[in-house]
């Protein structure tokens, strides 16, 4: 079987389901949106995962374990990834009540934003995330998965939108699902959705990987002809 390292925040449980799913040999490090946005665990500059948490700390040496190599996601394994995406700091950070979008409609919440602020905010709060994607670019396979959007939220896809300029800025390849996979009314299917309607499931995990494939953005696995 080809190994494939998926890599990220809650969405990438999708992505794992779904690689393994069409038969690659799937190695995964997904936690919460929560572990990236506080710092607990960091994608530093070198392609390396670091946390100064001691339990954070015992699942990285684990991970690194499973993969094989001191360092795994420039081990040169192909990296499907979901990092830099978390958006709840940026949300806690300008809480959308306090912007008034609980109840704006959508032009007036992405007028409450500034697009310049959104790009400088992110520029400088991804900065080592996206150096550390771009190492792992320049020694593996690399793809960075956006993460689905099932509901409207101008806030996050001005986010989304934002972050997705700077990685292709960094010459990194991207894939956004909410784009390939949207169905006749510009959204994802409720097919694709998790229970919780935030996450993608098995079967988007599954779709994903098949536009990949598609797409010729990853190696089909050996167990493909």
């Amino acid at each position: 079987m080809s190994r494939l390292i998926v890599v990220g925040d809650s969405h990438a449980r999708a992505l794992a389901l779904g690689a393994t799913a069409l038969g690659y040999d799937t190695l995964s490090y997904a936690t919460s949106a929560a572990v990236w946005r506080d710092g607990v665990v960091r994608l530093r500059a070198d392609g390396t995962l670091a946390s100064e948490r001691p339990r954070a700390r015992a699942n990285i040496a684990a991970f690194s374990k499973e993969v094989g190599a001191e360092n795994p996601l420039t081990s040169g394994a192909p990296v499907v990834a979901s990092v830099g995406y978390h958006a709840s700091q940026f949300q806690t950070d300008m809480r959308m009540a306090k912007l008034g979008l609980t109840t704006a409609s959508s032009k007036s919440a992405q007028s409450l934003l500034s697009p310049a602020f959104l790009a400088a905010w992110l520029k400088e709060a991804r900065h080592e995330a996206l150096e550390g994607l771009a190492t792992i670019a320049a020694t593996a396979p690399l793809v960075v998965v956006t993460p689905p959007m099932f509901q409207p939220n101008p806030l996050l896809a001005a986010l989304n939108e934002a972050l997705s300029a700077l990685i292709r800025a960094h010459g990194l390849p991207l894939y956004d699902p909410n784009t390939a996979l949207a169905g006749k009314d510009g959204t994802l299917p409720h097919k694709f959705a998790h229970d919780d309607a935030k996450h993608g499931n098995a079967a988007f995990g599954t779709a994903v990987f098949k536009d990949l494939l598609r797409l010729k953005l990853i190696a089909k696995p050996k167990s493909q002809k």
